[in-house]
């Protein structure tokens, strides 16, 4: 069965979107919804409205690519149309948005996740292995590069209303992700002082997680430095584990591994396979849930407290 699917936003997420779906025999892009009519949609079919693809009955899945600010509400609306919905990231204003749209879903019958696609990274011994120790102590590093000019490019980029912050919410949004799958949910957050290229979107910011087990996660994300660089490390006294640019190295119980990093659109693609595969079920997604990214909202929630 074809998964049919439609891409809401055509911006860089949503062709991100495209590109991992592209030549793909197990999904379609049945339509994209794209207000700016400057953005091309290339050879893929322009649906008229928001409404003609909650009308359409052969649109399965909706990868929701518009700004994180206020999606909830269309996420809402593809649910109770019998829907699918994938969001992009950061997925979600606060927990009780997260509550809202899980809720909705399991009332619906229909799968909702994130595009958090770095989970695929993490393999199964890594998942299974125990996090827990008070003693686990982390470190997340990433900085990308973005000009002052790219947060006034378009308007939702400098509200912090629409794009829910800056540096960490766009750029460490998903290895700080990891971290949660890893040691759970966070208790406190301590903050250094931090830039700004407007009021709410941060250009750099660095701080400390306490864990509710006791672990700790010292982080620091930066859009201003000219290095491209994206590492988590957790170091405990049994487990230890390295996510350095892709690439995921471990020691599980005194055994050393290594795994082979993953390109991206190939991330992507698995978790819509993910989703395919909560649609064939009846079950929420393996690791594409929504459910898990309620520790990196509260996390980014914080942050623009």
């Amino acid at each position: 069965m074809v998964v049919n699917v439609a891409i809401v936003g055509f911006g860089v997420a949503g062709r991100q979107h495209a590109e991992a779906l592209a030549g793909s025999t197990e999904f379609r892009v049945s339509a994209v919804v794209e207000a700016d009519e400057a953005l091309t949609t290339g050879p893929l079919r322009r649906a008229p409205s928001w409404d003609a693809v909650l009308a359409d009955p052969e649109v399965d899945l909706v990868g929701l690519c518009l700004p994180p600010g206020g999606r909830a509400d269309l996420a809402l609306e593809a649910l109770r149309a019998g829907k699918a919905v994938l969001l992009e990231a950061p997925p979600a204003l606060s927990e009780q948005e997260v509550d809202r749209m899980v809720s909705v879903a399991e009332q619906a019958g229909r799968p909702i996740g994130v595009m958090l696609q770095h989970r695929l990274r993490l393999p199964e011994a890594v998942c299974a292995a125990d996090w827990s120790d008070p003693s686990l102590t982390g470190t997340l590093e990433v900085s990308r590069f973005r000009s002052p000019a790219h947060f006034g490019r378009t308007p939702w980029r400098s509200d912090p209303a629409a794009a829910l912050g800056g540096a960490v919410a766009h750029l460490a949004v998903h290895y700080l992700d990891l971290a949660c799958q890893l040691l759970g949910d966070p208790a406190g957050l301590w903050l250094a002082p931090g830039r700004e290229a407007y009021r709410g979107i941060d250009t750099r910011a660095t701080g400390v997680i306490e864990f509710g087990s006791g672990a700790t996660l010292s982080f620091t994300a930066t859009s201003e430095a000219a290095a491209s660089s994206e590492r988590l490390r957790v170091l405990g006294p049994a487990n230890c584990l390295s996510v350095d640019d892709g690439t995921v190295s471990a020691r599980i119980d005194d055994v050393d591994d290594i795994w082979p990093t993953l390109p991206l659109p190939l991330l992507r693609r698995l978790v819509y396979q993910d989703m395919a595969e909560a649609m064939r079920t009846g079950h929420r997604p393996r690791h594409s849930h929504l459910d898990g990214a309620r520790p990196v909202t509260r996390i980014l929630q914080a942050l623009r407290a």
